[in-house]
């Protein structure tokens, strides 16, 4: 019993003796060195050092410069529809035909009653002029002479009618109805198209359209805010365009201004009514009497105190630091920073909220 005592008590010496020598490499060797810090990849945007200009877009579509839906003035029967879906026309070409006859008919009884009219008048005046007639009669016969010729008139109208002519050269854009086809007056037959120039209509919200100055002809914002057509359907293409018109009030129920700009047709793309497009326009500090740059909406927050900032990046060491600014006016283009920007820094435009002083960062694939 001692015996085995004994041998417990010396166990219990010999590991308390071997601990320290356990525990004495790692007393005796380097400290664990501290964890490496975390590097967070942001989007960064270079700024391009030209704070003067923005660019403003707004949707719309295209339509031909000229379009006209063409319609007989008569009702009647089509007895030749001349033209084809696609086909180049000139100014006058005959484009539909109405039958004819009952129109011819009634120019014809119209001419017999003029001329009627006519005789009797000139009989009554020969009458008049020996004094064996009233002035009453004479009278009477030139009021019946004047309203045959007015019904000849109409009639010749409605015969000249009969015939659709092109006013102006262009291409037939669509056809609505087919040959030996009764229609009414005012139906639209065809719709002919000019497509030498093209049109987009665009919606301009108040809260751009207040910030331009007044009195600037079309001419004058033309200029100044050198406009842009781009097509969804191009990539990669921009056509400069005109501001042809500008509404001077806004619609009620929108609250939007109405601008219409025209561009030239390219001719080697092809371009149709009813593509969908966006209006550009660049404009310059000077236009819209503001300074500072644009810059993404996502690049701005603000610090504990409320100030608004931007963390710009050191290219050399991938540093961030926090850049206190000034903001102005938002659009959809990004947010104005009115001072605190050079326009030459590097700026971080994601993941701000997670950024502190002196924070090592990557660039994230955009």
């Amino acid at each position: 019993m001692l015996a085995s005592h004994l041998t417990a008590s010396n166990r219990h010496v010999r590991l308390g003796l071997l601990l320290p020598l356990l525990l004495l490499p790692l007393a005796c060797g380097d400290e664990a060195a501290p964890p490496e810090p975390v590097v967070r990849p942001i989007k960064i945007l270079e700024l391009g050092g030209d704070a003067s200009e923005q660019v403003l877009e707004f949707p719309g579509t295209v339509k031909a410069g000229q379009s006209a839906e063409m319609a007989f003035e008569v009702a009647g029967r089509i007895e030749e529809l001349a033209v084809f879906e696609g086909q180049e026309v000139a100014t006058g070409d005959v484009l539909a035909r109405l039958d004819p006859r009952d129109f011819q008919s009634k120019v014809d009884a119209e001419r017999a009653k003029e001329r009627a009219a006519k005789a009797e008048y000139d009989r009554t005046l020969k009458l008049f002029q020996e004094k064996v007639t009233s002035q009453q009669q004479l009278d009477t016969r030139q009021r019946n002479y004047e309203v045959t010729r007015t019904n000849l008139e109409r009639a010749r109208k409605a015969l000249e009618d009969a015939r659709l002519v092109a006013p102006f050269a262009g291409i037939i854009a669509r056809t609505d109805v087919e040959n030996f086809e009764n229609v009414q007056a005012k139906q639209v037959v065809l719709v002919l198209e000019n497509d030498s120039v093209f049109e987009v209509e665009a919606d301009i919200p108040e809260q751009d359209a207040a910030r331009l100055p007044p009195n600037l002809s079309l001419d004058e914002r033309t200029v100044r805010g050198k406009p842009e057509i781009t097509v969804s359907a191009l990539e990669n293409r921009a056509f400069p365009a005109r501001l042809t018109e500008f509404a001077t009030t806004a619609d009620p129920r929108t609250r939007t201004f109405a601008a219409t700009l025209a561009f030239d047709n390219p001719g080697d793309v092809s371009l149709a009514t009813g593509m969908t497009a966006n209006v550009l326009f660049h404009v310059s500090d000077e236009l819209i009497g503001e300074t500072g740059l644009f810059v993404p909406v996502a690049a701005v927050t603000s610090d504990p105190s409320g100030q608004p900032i931007v963390w710009t990046v050191d290219p050399a060491s991938m540093a961030v630091s926090a850049r206190p600014v000034e903001v102005g006016t938002m659009s959809s283009d990004g947010i104005r920073v009115r001072s605190g920007l050079g326009g030459s820094e590097w700026i971080a435009i994601s993941g701000v909220a997670f950024l502190h002083e002196g924070m090592v960062v990557s660039r994230a694939a955009n």
